[in-house]
């Protein structure tokens, strides 16, 4: 016959897993918790940043005064504006540039926005990655250029106000925000017209460069299934491909 303490021996074993059970289910909910208060405070802390100020497209004459905002709402030192080039009607391709330690904020190059040397950007920083991130290369393709818009003011802003990610990220890491490559054809565009230019004059939908131009398929072609446009005709991508080779 078992003793007494033989016979509790089977219940105390039964009763650990749950007492282990309830210990992981509380420090789960603990962090959870956190983890929930952490994504309230940046979601609270971006939609007073975002209010009344991504309701609606910026055009040509705002994206440069939107993309200066977004600057200015980081510390001084982090965030640089500039342009690559210009499109074929001559519009600005605006970059902002997001790193720390820039030395001072510079809201526009002081060679005015047909800078594009090798100096428009500033100087690089030794062993910092660079991202690039360029949208709306279709014109009449608009989220990106807005998100990218945003995406700077969030940037900036959570810097400034001390977000451990975003303070982390900019440490580290050399951000490029090219918004728009194809502002001819996002003045162009209409909201609700998806059309390919079919039957109109070129680039009338706003989707092509306004030498009626797919900007997406302009690049020269490394596996040589067809022969891009020259370079001539869309000075948006001869832009940008200059800007990536001297900027790397």
């Amino acid at each position: 016959m078992a003793s007494g303490r033989d016979a509790r021996l089977p219940w105390r074993l039964g009763r650990l897993p749950l007492l282990l059970c309830l210990l992981l289910l509380k420090s789960s909910a603990r962090a959870a918790h956190i983890k929930k208060a952490e994504a309230t405070t940046t979601t609270n802390a971006g939609a007073e940043a975002a209010e009344g100020q991504f309701d609606r497209y910026y055009h040509e004459e705002e994206l440069g005064s939107a993309l200066r905002e977004a600057a200015a709402a980081g510390p001084p030192g982090l965030a640089r504006l500039f342009s690559i080039g210009r499109s074929v009607e001559g519009r600005p391709l605006w970059v902002l540039r997001l790193t720390a330690g820039l030395g001072s904020l510079i809201l526009e190059s002081d060679a005015g926005p047909d800078a594009a040397g090798p100096d428009a950007a500033g100087p690089l920083v030794p062993g910092r990655p660079q991202v690039k991130l360029v949208g709306n290369m279709h014109g009449d393709e608009t989220v990106s250029r807005q998100v990218l818009i945003y995406l700077a003011r969030e940037l900036a802003a959570g810097y400034r106000r001390g977000d451990p990610r975003l303070v982390r990220l900019l440490n580290t890491t050399d951000v490029y925000l090219l918004p728009s490559l194809n502002p001819d054809g996002f003045e162009r565009a209409r909201e609700g017209d998806c059309g390919l230019d079919d039957g109109g004059p070129p680039g009338a939908s706003g989707r092509d460069n306004s030498r009626g131009r797919d900007l997406n398929r302009s690049f020269p072609d490394q596996f040589s299934t067809g022969e891009p446009p020259a370079l001539d005709e869309v000075p948006e991508v001869r832009a940008l491909i200059e800007w990536i080779r001297r900027n790397k």
